[in-house]
């Protein structure tokens, strides 16, 4: 069998079959949640599969939990509302949960279970963190929600702050709404009319010309910022193009 031709017991009566979508999202039949890039697929029933969904472990342990087990589980283990304590996202489908005792417990996607505790493109380096330590560089906030806190990738001069959960929702709803250029190319638009820059302008513009009184500063921190979304986005979605892509335009936006 070839290595691009699996079976996986989600889909036992089809192959699947090593597929790149790179001109669309799809929504992932395991996890249901939106994927980019790689996937395991079958066109006839329209069937999709994350490669980390497609390839999840029975068990797993994440160094964020000291001493945690987590069971990997087709649909969610009860009834109970749960959500991803990485990213925010709702399990409904594949994913690992770790019991807690005294509470409902862990649960992770499958993708985010995976998502690298460091990067590093270019000289810059980012380090997964459980709690920011100033506000995120797209939201403008500690907290996603009240009482949750959520994954985020932090640059080591901490100028630079995203929630993973930021960065995945402003890809999936930009690519939608056709802010980012998802016809007929794998090219991802970062362009000053999109809603995603204008938002982090807004929120870090301020700050950076309070610090740097120039504009030349600001236009620095904006290239390395779309430098880290792009590393961000090709680790939520395990595809390397992505961080290449973005580091183009982003140095030939700014020449």
């Amino acid at each position: 069998m070839k290595y691009t031709e699996r079976r996986h017991h989600s889909h036992p009566s089809c192959e699947l079959h090593m597929k790149n979508n790179l001109t669309t999202p799809y929504t992932c039949d395991g996890c249901n949640q939106t994927g980019f890039g790689l996937s395991f697929s079958c066109e006839r029933c329209n069937y999709d599969l994350h490669q980390d969904c497609f390839s999840a472990s029975s068990s797993m342990c994440h160094q964020f939990y000291k001493n945690s087990n987590f069971r990997f589980y087709d649909v969610p283990p009860d009834k109970l509302e749960r959500f991803c304590d990485a990213c925010g996202g709702d399990i409904k489908g594949f994913s690992y949960h770790c019991h807690q005792p005294g509470d409902s417990g862990l649960d992770l996607h499958p993708c985010c279970s995976k998502l690298p505790i460091q990067i590093e493109a270019e000289g810059v380096k980012l380090y997964l963190q459980k709690k920011l330590t100033s506000n995120c560089s797209w939201c403008g906030k500690k907290r996603l929600e009240k009482k949750f806190t959520g994954w985020s990738y932090v640059s080591t001069c901490d100028d630079i702050q995203f929630h993973v959960n930021c960065v995945m929702e402003s890809l999936v709803k930009n690519c939608e709404r056709s802010h980012f250029n998802c016809v007929n190319s794998p090219r991802i638009e970062f362009g000053g009319s999109s809603t995603l820059e204008r938002s982090i302008v807004g929120n870090t513009e301020r700050r950076m010309v309070t610090r740097t009184r120039m504009q030349d500063g600001f236009k620095k921190f904006w290239r390395i910022a779309k430098l880290v979304m792009g590393m961000i986005v090709s680790a939520i979605f395990g595809d390397p193009t992505y961080a290449t892509v973005l580091l183009i335009e982003s140095l030939v936006s700014s020449s």
